[in-house]
């Protein structure tokens, strides 16, 4: 039995994206076709059932025909789980288009305990010593531990259908290079990142991951929502954010809906 491969801190996300090859899907005979649809559908279902992986398919909107996103903690399962999905019938008629590994953390410039002190003290005025501050400090440390937990360990959203995927990094030219600024200064532009996403809670709910050493990129951007102009307007509106304007680099972005396995025959007119 092969040793599991866990990290100490994060799980490993794994994005995938085909084009069918429709040429080879019609070359087959009509009940293979049957049966390869049955097999996937099946199959679908049972990796969506499989407790501890959080795996969502998705029907390609724009770029790709076929795609999915899996979380899992030990890497070999998702090393597994895309063999397994080759290895269908289907999966002979798959092209590879796009995929992405990265994995879940808590960001370096997630506000700490001090940070909660230095905005009780010097923006709400409040006396350190008052059971009011320790209150207000106490509310402010347990979300974070909240937002850390939901981060290092993210629960994907079961009833928002629609998911945009797209990689990032940070600027290093010769005029803005991101990594030669201040942690300080670095922490303040991302904060400001922070409330623009903010404004989008419950319109949007947005996976960042960390892929540097692991992929062409630094980051992976997950978006989960319910219509496309909430995903639009996150996008939109955080570009004008200084961290971003100035520093952000941006990949190709690829928009799925959920794909319900039930439904695969007819949702990729099989």
């Amino acid at each position: 039995m092969a040793e599991t491969l866990h990290d100490a801190v994060g799980w490993p996300v794994v994005h995938q994206y085909f084009r069918i090859d429709r040429a080879r899907w019609r070359a087959l005979a009509a009940d293979e076709r049957s049966a390869a649809i049955a097999e996937l559908a099946a199959h679908l279902q049972q990796v969506g059932a499989e407790e501890g992986l959080q795996f969502v398919p998705l029907a390609g909107v724009a770029k790709a025909d076929f795609g999915y996103m899996a979380v899992h903690p030990d890497l070999r399962r998702l090393q597994q789980l895309g063999q397994q999905i080759a290895g269908t019938a289907f999966g002979t008629c798959l092209t590879p288009l796009y995929s992405f590994l990265s994995m879940s953390e808590v960001s370096e410039y997630m506000s700490s305990s001090e940070d909660g002190r230095r905005q009780l003290i010097e923006e709400q005025h409040l006396d350190p010593a008052s059971p009011e501050f320790a209150t207000r400090l106490a509310a402010f440390e347990q979300r974070m531990a909240h937002y850390a937990e939901a981060r290092v360990h993210p629960q994907l959203p079961a009833d928002m259908p629609l998911v945009c995927f797209y990689p990032m990094s940070k600027s290093r030219g010769d005029k803005h290079n991101w990594y030669a600024l201040p942690f300080e200064e670095r922490k303040r532009l991302m904060g400001g990142h922070g409330t623009t996403g903010r404004k989008f809670a419950g319109r949007v709910l947005q996976l960042i991951t960390t892929c540097t050493g692991l992929d062409d990129w630094e980051w992976g951007v997950t978006l989960f929502a319910r219509d496309l102009k909430s995903i639009r307007d996150v996008v939109y509106e955080m570009r004008f954010d200084e961290g971003s304007a100035l520093y952000g680099l941006f990949g190709e972005f690829y928009v799925g809906i959920r794909l319900d396995p039930a439904q695969l025959q007819q949702t990729l007119a099989l």
